[in-house]
């Protein structure tokens, strides 16, 4: 029944995919802050933009969650946020890692910056393509 409301295997294994990395980031960001601002040396000056990040994340990670339960119809706004953000931050994030910033004493830098948002934009217009109809539908897969 879940494949069926996703339209297919590949559509859910990409929203539990996107599921378990926000997940990921979350965690990290919220509950293991420490050390991820030491993994890329941002200073412990970055802990509230860090947790302020993870809270984003956080929810979106919990919205997804829901949506996996009561199916994805009409969700197209929620897939649609998903994708500008990816896109903002894979923009964002390669100018960032290609700027002055990266030059920062003790700041290691990584493509990770903009590469982890590149693959979160590729997987989220996939589910927009192949999902189309379902989430810009108000009834329930049958």
């Amino acid at each position: 029944k879940m494949v069926e409301a996703f339209g297919g295997v590949l559509n859910l294994v990409i929203w539990l995919l996107l599921i378990v990395a926000g997940g990921d980031y979350a965690y990290r960001c919220l509950l293991q802050t420490k050390g991820f601002i030491d993994q890329y040396g941002f200073g412990d000056g970055a802990v509230f933009m860090t947790r302020l990040v993870g809270t984003c994340v956080g929810a979106s990670t919990a919205v997804a969650i829901v949506l996996l339960f009561i199916g994805p119809q009409g969700a197209w706004a929620f897939v649609v946020y998903g994708w500008i953000q990816a896109l903002l931050a894979a923009i964002f994030g390669y100018n960032t890692v290609n700027s002055e910033w990266a030059e920062v004493e003790g700041v290691k830098v990584t493509p990770e910056g903009y590469i982890a948002p590149l693959g979160f934009l590729i997987l989220n217009t996939i589910l927009l393509f192949n999902m189309g109809d379902i989430l810009y539908s108000t009834s329930a897969a049958v």
